[in-house]
């Protein structure tokens, strides 16, 4: 096969596996009926693909590298912007922009993130809500040590990164249209940024 139509096939099978798995879930899926819809045959899906376990993170696993590429960029340029300032009261509680971008990008990969919260398997999702979960654990402490004269209350940290994911979860579950997401994701995100502060961080 030349590169253009190996590449052209892989491309046929994922598409056909992210109809399949949206439509039955990951269990019920058949690699049958996926080679079958992309119109080859199973040993070019195994040319590809080791199982579907494979074939599913080929779908999930783009769109979430993103989603972590963000973020890391986010917290990054945040961390920045913290350190310069002198008190918790000087920091921005608007996160609108960040709300946006990430709400923007699941979106773009909008059947790919449903497929992960909806069709999976759950260990597959509790392990990817858990990682995030971890990231913003880690990375929100990690920025609000540089506000002199505070540290952070471990526990309400924890449970302020698992209402965070959360309320994206819900909304991204309930709501299909991009734009309203963003809204309802602006105020919400606004509002956890100053329960943050209230509630995580503690004067020394």
């Amino acid at each position: 096969m030349r590169k253009d139509g190996e590449q052209g096939t892989r491309e046929l099978l994922i598409e056909a596996a992210k109809k399949e798995f949206l439509e039955k879930g990951y269990n019920k899926a058949s690699l049958r009926t996926i080679c079958a819809n992309a119109g080859v045959t199973t040993g070019a899906l195994y040319f590809f693909f080791e199982n579907k376990a494979d074939l599913f993170a080929a779908i999930v696993d783009p769109p979430l590298r993103g989603l972590k590429a963000i973020l890391i960029k986010h917290f990054s340029e945040d961390a920045e912007e913290i350190k310069k300032l002198s008190s918790i009261e000087e920091a921005d509680p608007d996160h609108s922009e960040i709300s946006d971008r990430i709400v923007g990008h699941i979106y773009d990969n909008y059947d790919s993130f449903m497929l992960l919260l909806n069709a999976s398997e759950n260990t597959v999702y509790e392990n990817v809500v858990d990682e995030f979960v971890a990231m913003v654990d880690r990375s929100i402490p990690a920025m609000m040590s540089h506000i002199k004269g505070y540290t952070y209350d471990e526990y309400m940290s924890h449970w302020m990164a698992h209402i965070s994911i959360d309320a994206f979860i819900h909304v991204i579950q309930h709501e299909k249209d991009v734009n309203k997401a963003k809204e309802r994701l602006r105020g919400i995100l606004n509002y956890l940024v100053v329960g943050w502060m209230q509630l995580a961080m503690v004067k020394k």
